[in-house]
């Protein structure tokens, strides 16, 4: 039969035959008994053989994996009676005669005569191998992924353009309370209580437009929101990656709160501790106290009791006396009441109160009790504050303890000098730091102590528990400084430790 189109006039069968050739697709005509009437090169190639009289009784159920048979001779005999459609492919996997596995999709098509019965049927198959192995390895990467992520004990999620959260790890359900499914497509602003809330897709917009960074690519401490509604602390890292056109960022999220419970009662810890140190401290100064005490209280005895004499003689009063008696007599009870008021803010428990805190005034206030009874002992102690420091940051109870501890073991380490000499010096150390040294004339410390001597229970007292220079260390650190111990260039031991300075601004700002 001839064919003319646009001018061409060909052979039908001949285009038939030219389009069977061509294609890449293997194209194969069966009868009803299975047996292979035509197969075009691409299906020669793909069973490989070069002529249909090399497959084996021309059947392809040779061929068919075990497994894909039964599908397979169904899906055929549907075709034939006409069931089946052109249109529904279907997977098998077939052994070529070099005993290569393939995979094959494939669909048939029921081939009729010229009398309208049934020839057989048409199939046609493609190799996708290739492509259900590619498919296959992405597939197990993904596994892979999922299943080391499940893994990780931190919280991972990861969010679009927008902020709408697309992938919510099992750590993250565990951490936040949701589901995955409750949150995809949610936006991420829901993980974070307020006012971090109403922010964040500003903060969002902001670094796509302009590149500011605040927590990508940085990772900062902040607060996250539990479905219950329970706010807690967490540490978030942030990374962004594009993915085709779109970028995506991912969060990485470390719940923080067993963490900052536990550095929450090792505070409350170390501040008993403190408090019990401190108490302790004053109960070993309990008779060095009175003694100070004793003074002002008996002068202030004395001078009342002149004036009440005075008022009671017959002759004239002179109240210019009596005046200048109670006076002083004030000036004792008011000496009197400023023991007592240290005394009390020393051994008061209280909460840390950091502070800007004016440098003279701490160190005058910590040698009001770390120096009592020190004059009696023969103890000469001299103050040198460099004149270019004023403040520092600082809580005021906690260092007059680390004072009071470096200033009692100094007397207490001169006690058979032949010279005992107390210095207390403060002079800058950088521009951000004050150094404040305590050195006595003393025996000095040993080389086996000085290895251990800011551990506990190191002592090189008969009777101390060597927790006060532990404390001490804790309470500098705690400041952000460094407590060190060196030997005296003429002998005795110094004792140094840095503070942060503090500034205070002026009324005009300057």
């Amino acid at each position: 039969m001839e064919t003319k189109t646009g001018g061409l006039t060909f052979d039908r069968m001949a285009y038939l035959n030219a389009v069977l050739e061509t294609l890449p697709d293997a194209v194969a005509i069966m009868d009803c008994n299975y047996r292979l009437v035509e197969l075009n090169p691409a299906g020669l190639a793909m069973i490989g053989v070069s002529t249909l009289d090399q497959i084996p009784n021309r059947s392809p159920l040779a061929m068919v994996a075990p497994e894909s048979l039964p599908a397979f001779q169904k899906h055929f005999q549907e075709t034939v009676s006409g069931n089946g459609g052109a249109t529904v492919p279907l997977r098998i996997e077939v052994n070529n005669l070099a005993g290569v596995r393939r995979i094959v999709e494939y669909r048939m098509a029921r081939l009729q005569n010229l009398d309208g019965g049934v020839a057989g049927v048409v199939m046609t198959a493609r190799d996708i191998s290739d492509r259900e192995l590619s498919a296959r390895v992405v597939a197990d990467g993904e596994s892979l992924i999922h299943a080391i992520l499940d893994t990780v004990p931190d919280a991972m999620v990861v969010i679009d353009e927008a902020g709408r959260i697309t992938s919510f790890s099992a750590a993250a359900e565990r951490l936040f309370g949701y589901a995955e499914a409750d949150v995809l497509g949610s936006n991420v602003s829901m993980l974070m209580p307020s006012p971090h809330r109403e922010a964040h897709d500003n903060y969002l917009l902001r670094y796509l437009q302009t590149g500011e960074k605040r927590i990508i690519g940085i990772g900062r401490v902040v607060e996250g929101i539990r479905r219950d509604g329970m706010v807690f602390p967490m540490e978030l890292s942030v990374g962004d990656a594009s993915a085709g056109e779109h970028r995506v960022f991912t969060g990485f999220v470390r719940d923080l709160s067993e963490r900052v419970e536990a550095e929450a009662q090792l505070h409350r810890v170390q501040a008993d501790l403190a408090h019990a140190s401190r108490l302790s401290a004053v109960g070993t100064l309990a008779s060095a106290l009175a003694h100070e005490l004793n003074q002002p209280l008996t002068a202030v005895a004395n001078y009342v009791s002149a004036g009440r004499d005075m008022i009671d003689r017959e002759a004239e009063v002179d109240r210019d006396i009596i005046r200048e008696a109670l006076d002083e007599a004030a000036k004792e009870a008011v000496r009197a009441g400023q023991i007592v008021r240290r005394m009390r803010d020393f051994v008061a428990k209280g909460e840390v109160d950091t502070r800007i805190l004016s440098l003279g005034d701490l160190i005058n206030d910590a040698t009001t009790l770390g120096l009592v009874g020190a004059r009696e002992k023969g103890v000469q102690w001299w103050i040198e504050i460099d004149p270019g420091i004023e403040n520092v940051l600082a809580d005021r109870i906690q260092i007059q303890q680390v004072m009071f501890n470096l200033m009692r073991n100094a007397v207490e380490a001169m006690e058979e000098s032949p010279d005992k000499h107390l210095m207390i010096r403060a002079h800058p150390c950088g521009e951000e730091k004050v150094e404040i040294s305590v050195s006595d004339t003393g025996p000095g410390i040993t080389p086996d102590i000085q290895a251990t001597l800011f551990q506990p229970f190191t002592s090189t007292k008969g009777q101390g528990m060597g927790l006060g220079l532990s404390i001490c260390r804790t309470i500098i650190e705690a400041h952000g400084g460094r407590l060190s111990m060196e030997a005296g260039d003429y002998g005795g031991t110094v004792f140094k430790f840095t503070l942060t300075r503090a500034y205070r601004e002026s009324l005009d700002g300057s």
